[in-house]
């Protein structure tokens, strides 16, 4: 250390009511601006964690592919994690509503769909083998269609052929008129491919991942593998590097659906706004903070150099220069802030915290009703970083 930082921190230590208001003003400051980015988060947080709620825990969905191309994209290298719904066909049941006529059974992956997608138990549990099926709540809502735990229902399962092509999953079963407004039924047939009896072992929430014109009432069992050789897939895929999912999908030639609120709520957005609005108020409110800090502050090394315009010109007459004596203000400033940042940052941090546990949990009123996770403090290095650096620079 030289002299002139020797010179500084003796300063500090004989004017010690100022030093100590002076970092306590820096903690104040700190605390607020680490406040307003634990806050950014935590909310970013607690929105993506309701958006794999909803639409589920994966970046880009591409429908229908073979069991080939199924394992031709499995070992990438790119991919985190992926999972699959076996397309195992429509059956008749007589529902009440006539355009849902059918039941589409769908094979989750035993080890990771159930957690990966959006599937919500009302009661029962998950298919634990392909003998086992949940079904919907609005199959009995809206299709008019009853069953308890424990039934069996036998099932022909097919696909739906309309003029002698196979209808897929996301054409309603009738067509629309767009100059009267009428609908009319389509002429169908299920071509049955297989008859399977399943107990029914879960009642679980209306997916989001079933369209509101699809022809199906989505009931889940376990994929079957006696049916692999003509097998057909949906495929959902997270990444390890959420933002390449545009390109990845692009690079393997399909056509994706991608999970739009979970790639924003991860940073990974083509759209701007969002995050536009939220920094923009973050950076209204820090700005409000640093100017009631910086007042603060800067009356208090004022005073410190006032106090010390001896010593600057003891200091100037001995060979002293200008930029040595700007450094001996912007080390003092320096010794004080590394004081006062860090344990702003904490106490910000612990004040955010202490929020959240008393009214985490009034955020579930603008989520789903059967979202009842509350919000609680999620601090990212990001935050963190963003809270120091403005801090010191104030």
């Amino acid at each position: 250390m030289n002299v002139f930082n020797k010179v500084t921190i003796q300063s500090l230590k004989l004017n010690k009511t100022r030093t100590v208001v002076t970092i306590i003003g820096i903690i104040l400051s700190a605390a607020m601006i680490s406040a307003v980015t634990t806050f950014i988060s935590s909310l970013r947080n607690y929105a993506l964690e309701y958006a794999i709620y909803t639409d589920g825990d994966w970046h880009g969905y591409i429908s229908e592919i073979s069991l080939d191309e199924y394992e031709s994209i499995i070992n990438n290298d790119e991919i985190s994690s992926l999972t699959f719904g076996q397309i195992l066909g429509y059956a008749h049941i007589d529902s009440q509503n006539e355009f849902k006529p059918y039941l589409y059974i769908l094979g989750g992956e035993k080890d990771d769909f159930f957690t990966t997608m959006p599937i919500h138990l009302i009661s029962g549990k998950y298919p634990e083998n392909s003998n086992q099926i949940i079904l919907p709540a609005h199959l009995s809502d809206n299709g008019g269609v009853a069953y308890k735990l424990g039934d069996t229902i036998t099932l022909e399962v097919g696909d739906r052929l309309l003029d002698g092509y196979v209808m897929g999953q996301n054409n309603p079963c009738y067509t629309y008129n767009n100059q009267t407004g009428e609908e009319f039924l389509n002429d169908e047939v299920i071509e049955v491919r297989f008859t399977k009896t399943y107990t029914v072992v879960g009642i679980y929430e209306r997916p989001s991942f079933e369209g509101r014109t699809a022809p199906g009432y989505t009931a889940l069992t376990v994929s079957d593998s006696s049916f692999e050789d003509n097998a057909v897939f949906d495929i959902y895929i997270k990444l390890k590097k959420p933002a390449d999912i545009y390109e990845f999908t692009k690079a393997l030639g399909y056509t994706a659906t991608f999970n739009t609120d979970v790639l924003l709520y991860s940073g990974i957005s083509k759209y701007e706004s969002f995050y536009s609005v939220l920094y923009g108020l973050a950076a209204i409110v820090i700005g409000l903070i640093m100017f009631g800090a910086i007042s603060l502050i800067y009356n208090a090394f004022s005073i410190s150099v006032s106090e010390r315009t001896k010593q600057f010109g003891l200091l100037t007459s001995l060979g002293a220069t200008k930029k040595q004596l700007r450094r001996m203000v912007l080390f003092e400033a320096l010794s004080v802030s590394v004081i006062g940042i860090p344990t702003g940052i904490l106490v910000g941090i612990s004040g955010i915290a202490v929020t959240l546990m008393l009214i985490g949990n009034k955020f579930s009123a603008i989520t789903s009703s059967s979202f009842n996770v509350p919000m609680r403090v999620s601090v990212s290095w990001e935050s963190i970083i963003a809270a120091a650096v403005i801090a010191l620079i104030t």
